[in-house]
């Protein structure tokens, strides 16, 4: 089942268009124990996850930009801290807090029933003047999010990342809006459509068959 985050992000999806939804397709990445929609074949790259708490973890990023918004997935490697998970996914909440103002925090969950999978929607407006409670603190954040990201958290725009961690990985499957233009709110209801998507790999490699797996 793929995750269930605020309403909004729903009502947002029931937005786009048939012919939109049709393009998308599921892109599965069973080693690294998920899956995710993209509206098209999404470019690869590595990045390093560096925090307070994590020295040094490889990052797996596939990415594609598409009109307005672009859309990246994020896999950090951390099975040697898979017992941390709690405190790592909550400092990763921290370091998207530092990017600008949280406008929405919810539960998300993934996959149905025992296979359930608990994380945290995030939603920030963007901005490069967030004054932390240390010095130095938006900078690192930002520095942060460009090395798992590959992209800039773009000033006036809006991000929504599903944030989760299973089985000794974190993911970070985030929706960027670009800025409105017109000095609006930066929505794209593909975003949402797409931060909701992502399903994951239960321990035996299979996948629930809502999601196409077997």
């Amino acid at each position: 089942m793929r995750s269930t985050g605020i309403i909004l992000a729903a009502a947002g999806m029931a937005l786009v268009s048939g012919t939109a939804l049709a393009a998308w397709k599921g892109y599965p990445y069973k080693d690294l124990g998920f899956a995710v929609e993209f509206p098209d074949a999404p470019t690869t790259s590595t990045g390093m996850y560096h925090t307070v708490l994590v020295n040094s973890a490889p990052v797996h990023i596939y990415a594609r930009k598409q009109d307005d918004a672009t859309f990246v997935a994020s896999v950090v490697d951390l099975q040697d801290r898979a017992g941390e998970g709690a405190s790592l996914l909550i400092e990763a909440e921290f370091n998207l807090g530092l990017l600008g103002d949280v406008s929405a925090t919810e539960i998300s969950r993934v996959e149905p029933g025992k296979a359930a999978v608990f994380g945290h929607f995030v939603t920030v407006d963007c901005r490069n003047d967030k004054v932390p409670d240390q010095p130095g603190q938006t900078e690192a954040a930002h520095k942060w999010f460009k090395a798992i990201t590959g992209v800039e958290c773009p000033n006036k725009g809006r991000l929504t990342v599903n944030l989760l961690f299973n089985r000794g990985r974190l993911y970070l499957i985030s929706g960027i809006n670009d800025p409105n233009p017109d000095g609006g709110p930066a929505l794209s209801p593909a975003a949402l459509r797409f931060t909701n998507s992502v399903s994951l790999y239960q321990a035996d490699g299979t996948r629930n068959r809502a999601d196409g797996g077997g």
